[in-house]
C-alpha cells in the first residue's frame, strides 16, 4: 500500500464519544481490575476512572475512522503514546469532544517501518480541554521511503534496585475481554490474521498491557487517586502473550516524577519501555 502524505495536517471534523459506568468497569476489568481491593473501578458507586482509558479508547476505536494515511492493518502495531490530562474527568456519564491530526509520518528505514504521529485534543462538557493524546504507529511494510527520521527519545533507568515492584497476571482470556469495547482488532483473536503480521499466535493489545501498568502505577505511588497521574509516556517494545505472568519496575525520581517499565517474567523481555509518569 502507498502512504497517503497528504493527509498530514489535515485536522478532522470534532467529534463525540459518550462514556457510562458499564464502559469504565468493562474497561478495568479488561485490564486486570477486579472486586478485590479495586472495587472503586469496578462498581458505579464512588467510581473512579483508571485513566489509560482516555488513551485506550481514543487510541485505537474511534481514531480508525479519523486517519486512515495507506497503511496496512496486518503490518500496523501500536509503537507507544503520550498523554497529558489538563482537568481530570470525574464523571462517570457524559461525553468528551474531540478532534484528531496526522502530525507526521516518519521513516524508520527499510525493514523498520513507517512511524505516524497522530494527536488528539479531547475537551470535557463544560468546553475545558481534558486531555492530549499522541499516538504513535508503526506500519512495517512501509519504511525506507527516503522521508526524515523519527525524534530520538530515551529514557535513563536509575542504577539501583526498583523503588516499587509490583506483580500481576495477564489471563489467557484478556484479549477477548478488552476487545469488546475497546480494541477490536481481529490481530489479537484471529490466529489466521495474527499469522500474516508474523506472529505464531494472537498477541495482547499495548494498550492492555499499558493499562495493568498504570494500575501498577496508582498502588505503588498513589493509592486510591487515580487522577494525580497527570502525563504518561509509554513505549510497546516487545510483543505479550495472553496467560502470562508480569512485574511492573517503578523508580521515583523525585516527588513527581516517575520511570517504570514492565516485564514479561516468562521470557525476562521489557514489553513497556522508556516509561515515564508524572503526578500531582
Amino acid at each position: 500500500m502507498a502512504l497517503k502524505f497528504e493527509v498530514i495536517g489535515r485536522k478532522s471534523a470534532p467529534m463525540e464519544l459518550r462514556y457510562d459506568w458499564r464502559k469504565l468497569a468493562l474497561y478495568a476489568l479488561s485490564v486486570g481490575a477486579n472486586v478485590d481491593g479495586e472495587l472503586e473501578y469496578v462498581y458505579e458507586k464512588n467510581m473512579k476512572i483508571i485513566p489509560t482509558y482516555w488513551a485506550a479508547i481514543l487510541g485505537f476505536k474511534t481514531f480508525t475512522d479519523a486517519y486512515e494515511y495507506g497503511q496496512s492493518l496486518p503490518d500496523t502495531l501500536h509503537y507507544g503514546f503520550e498523554i497529558e490530562y489538563h482537568k481530570p474527568i470525574t464523571s462517570v456519564e457524559g461525553k468528551i469532544t474531540y478532534s484528531v491530526e496526522l502530525l507526521d509520518i516518519y521513516d524508520r528505514g527499510l525493514g523498520r517501518g513507517s512511524l505516524a504521529f497522530i494527536q488528539a485534543e479531547a475537551f470535557d462538557e463544560q468546553g475545558d480541554k481534558a486531555f492530549t493524546l499522541l499516538t504513535k504507529d508503526i506500519d512495517m511494510s512501509t519504511g525506507g521511503f527516503g522521508g526524515k527520521k523519527p525524534p530520538n527519545v530515551t529514557v535513563e533507568y536509575p542504577k539501583r534496585a526498583p523503588d516499587f515492584v509490583v506483580d500481576d497476571h495477564i489471563g489467557p482470556n484478556q484479549a477477548a475481554l478488552y476487545r469488546i469495547d475497546n480494541d477490536p482488532n481481529i490481530l489479537h483473536i484471529d490466529p489466521d490474521f495474527a499469522a500474516l503480521g508474523g506472529f505464531d499466535r494472537p498477541i495482547l493489545m499495548g494498550m492492555c498491557t499499558a493499562g495493568y501498568a498504570c494500575r501498577a502505577l496508582i498502588k505503588a505511588v498513589c493509592p486510591g487517586r487515580p487522577e494525580a497521574i497527570r502525563s504518561l509516556s509509554v513505549r510497546f517494545t516487545s510483543a505479550l502473550e495472553p496467560n502470562c505472568p508480569v512485574q511492573t519496575q517503578i523508580w521515583k525520581m523525585d516527588d513527581r516524577q516517575i520511570v517504570f517499565r514492565l516485564i514479561d517474567l516468562t521470557t525476562g523481555d521489557a514489553v513497556l519501555n522508556f516509561c515515564t509518569a508524572r503526578i500531582e
